[in-house]
């Protein structure tokens, strides 16, 4: 008499038979990038060549229900000039695992990336720092659950640990949760009310700081490709200069055949070195893609940060880059990059770069 399987063993067995898909991908730019006044200097202190390597590589594997996905990249800088701009490597590692039921989702995530703080600080809030790393480790999770054919649940969850090479910036801890309750209000429109709470805790023995944040999004399908996304909402802040402040976000983004486009802008409270802990931002961005022939496209982009919190410090860059196939794998590059960066009651900085350099890409292999 054969013995009867259980729900339970039926379902291990179905997970340990079920087939294993895996897919990976390999990107290696290379380029040579010469850059004038890389420090954003009032007056220039000279120019610098970098030479960089950027590999990139992702796993994403697919068992049963479950999705796992990994990605390790690298960025290795040479400098001929390192009064000017640091030799730097700095390694990034992601991993996530999602697994799906018919009615919930559940992700756990972790990162470990190094970055410097003149690309960050420069690109969240318009700041010229000194040529210093940025670490940054994160886990966090996100649960979804349907609770209709057109609503969900979704409380997601995070703890990131930050810490620099200068004195000059503040190491913390943020812990954050949240909330979603998502509509399907249509076929093309959908709607979003979050609240969600922060705890800052800088190290040195300084004051914990908290945030607290309710908004509304809206999201709709204009056209084929057209997608326009709308979030407004209040963050309050328990800081030195604690108060409620406005937030918000409007994208508007196009996907075609042969062009692609984005437009952004967003105002937001987020935690950064300083230490104020929360610091009050404003990014604007446009891109734009254009294919130029069948092997080549261009490529072309400005975006402007401010802070609105301090020294309220601005900074903006404009580019264009033009990518060209050589063959299957292998692809030549060359862009143009402007930079200026207006610190309050300060002149104007300007700084630009001239970049050539050749790309491998493996989809699969």
């Amino acid at each position: 008499m054969k013995a009867q399987l259980t729900p339970l063993a039926l379902a291990l067995q179905a997970l340990v038979w079920s087939p294993v898909l895996a897919q990976n991908a390999l990107t290696v730019p290379l380029e040579a990038v010469r850059i004038s006044n890389p420090d954003l200097s009032p007056e220039s202190r000279g120019s610098v060549t970098l030479y960089r390597l950027h590999p990139q590589y992702t796993l994403q594997t697919t068992q049963g229900a479950s999705r796992t996905e990994l990605a390790l990249g690298a960025l290795i800088e040479k400098s001929s000039n390192t009064a000017l701009s640091a030799n730097r490597t700095l390694p990034s590692v992601r991993v996530l695992w999602e697994n799906s039921s018919p009615v919930a989702v559940l992700g756990l995530r972790a990162s470990w990336e190094e970055a410097s703080t003149r690309e960050t600080e420069f690109a969240e809030f318009g700041r010229v720092t000194l040529d210093s790393k940025e670490r940054t480790g994160a886990v966090g999770g996100t649960w979804t659950y349907n609770l209709t054919a057109g609503t969900a649940l979704e409380l997601d969850f995070s703890h990131d640990r930050v810490t620099y090479d200068t004195p000059l910036l503040v190491n913390h801890r943020e812990t954050s949760g949240s909330i979603a309750y998502r509509i399907s209000a249509s076929a093309n429109s959908r709607y979003r009310l979050t609240a969600g709470a922060s705890r800052l805790t800088p190290d040195g023995g300084r004051e914990r700081q908290s945030r607290s944040e309710l908004s509304a999004g809206y999201e709709r399908d204009i056209s084929e490709g057209l997608v326009l996304n709308a979030t407004a909402g209040a963050v309050r802040t328990n800081t030195v200069r604690g108060k409620t402040a406005p937030v918000g976000a409007l994208r508007l983004t196009y996907t075609g055949e042969r062009v692609g486009y984005s437009v952004e802008w967003s105002r937001d409270v987020s935690a950064d070195g300083s230490v104020a802990g929360y610091t009050r931002s404003q990014v604007f961005d446009v891109s734009a893609s254009y294919p130029l022939t069948i092997d080549t496209s261009l490529s072309l982009g400005v975006s402007h940060a401010q802070s609105l919190d301090g020294e309220r410090d601005a900074g903006s860059v404009a580019y264009a880059r033009i990518q060209t196939e050589l063959t299957r794998f292998w692809s030549l590059s060359l862009g143009l990059e402007q930079r200026r960066a207006k610190p309050a009651g300060g002149p104007t900085a300007k700084g630009h770069s001239v970049a050539v350099g050749l790309v491998y890409s493996h989809p699969d292999f």
